[in-house]
């Protein structure tokens, strides 16, 4: 475990409490082992390095202890999503402890998939996350999900092939599943998500249409903050980043120098967008890391996507300003939406009344 504490010291600038309070295991997010049951038949997901499955939480979750809000309070006897590492090397564990310590400070928010706390089995830590309220289910197959994650990696290809299977749904739950992004894009920013973690001066460093999930009532909210990175009150240049990055969802400073800040976050939230109005395209498609430095740095930009206007697109092209400065903070992009999302409704469900 001292292996794994000294990696967090120089990784995740904690206070030398916080390093006392996870190698003893005993601060308020801990889940005594009785209390944590895990359903290893019902599995939701499998990453690289950990795998994630139905659990189920007796009694109050210490976020629902340590937040005290009313909409913590469904936090007990609930089931949760259990993350559970599968392989915890030096690089794994330093993730996972370092999505902990973001979890911890972000606590609650409606658009944020949270922690509700961490158990230690055999020594390692095994992380319960809320999860979403119910299924989403699709009559063209057979697909149950507790909530939607976005994948892109596959969408459109072999597209010619017109006969039913399960793989030619799938894609189309993909195509549906980023629509429904799309609508609730505009609540997501207008509800403060990312504002809210950047006033606990975290840093994503993966914000990408994978990792913003929809509920079933078409709430986005943030996942996976593996790659976070608590900043302090200025920007973070990190001599030794994770291994792996997400380069496409980099901004230049971050891809040049290794500089990370809110608005690299905004940056990437660029990127997302043209993923959403994109219909899950990926970006920059076929260029690699080195090409990307030099066609950004020459002042080229993904296009315009079809299904996005001119206000939008001027978004975007504001997220991918060369200089930090010059890009808007989330609190102004939360701004933008509201007055789009303004104009787009003050006449929904109204007609103008004749003057006799």
């Amino acid at each position: 475990m001292d292996f794994i504490i000294d990696l967090m010291r120089t990784q995740q600038q904690l206070s030398p409490e916080e390093i006392e309070d996870l190698k003893e295991k005993r601060d308020e997010f801990t889940i005594p082992k009785k209390k944590l049951k895990i359903y290893y038949e019902f599995q939701l997901g499998d990453g690289a390095s950990s795998t994630v499955y139905i659990g189920f939480i007796y009694g109050k979750s210490p976020l629902a202890v340590a937040a005290n809000l009313v909409a913590t309070q469904r936090f007990q006897d609930c089931k949760v999503a259990v993350k559970v590492p599968s392989t915890f090397g030096s690089d794994e564990s330093e993730q996972l402890f370092r999505e902990i310590d973001s979890m911890k400070k972000i606590g609650y928010h409606q658009n944020v998939i949270c922690m509700l706390g961490v158990c230690f089995l055999d020594e390692k830590p095994v992380v319960a996350f809320e999860l979403a309220d119910k299924d989403f289910t699709l009559p063209t197959s057979v697909v149950h999900s507790t909530c939607i994650t976005l994948h892109d990696d596959d969408l459109f290809k072999d597209h010619q092939q017109q006969s039913a299977s399960p793989m030619q749904d799938q894609k189309w739950l993909n195509v549906i599943r980023l629509l429904l992004l799309l609508i609730s894009l505009f609540y997501f920013i207008k509800n403060l998500g990312m504002q809210f973690i950047a006033s606990k001066h975290i840093v994503h460093r993966d914000l990408a249409a994978r990792n913003i999930l929809l509920t079933d009532s078409f709430n986005a909210k943030i996942s996976d903050f593996g790659l976070s990175c608590y900043m302090g009150n200025s920007v973070l240049e990190q001599e030794y980043p994770p291994k792996k990055l997400p380069y496409k969802w980099l901004s230049i400073e971050a891809l040049v120098s290794k500089i990370f800040s809110e608005k690299s976050d905004v940056w990437a939230f660029g990127v997302l967008m043209f993923e959403v109005f994109s219909l899950g395209q990926v970006p920059y498609t076929g260029l690699i890391l080195e090409e990307l430095v030099d066609y950004l740095k020459a002042g080229n930009r993904l296009l315009c996507p079809e299904a996005a206007n001119e206000k939008i697109y001027e978004i975007m092209l504001d997220c991918w300003k060369e200089d930090p400065e010059e890009r808007p903070t989330f609190e102004a992009l939360a701004s933008r939406f509201y007055v789009i999302l303004a104009d787009a409704t003050k006449s929904y469900g109204y007609v103008e009344s004749k003057k006799e």
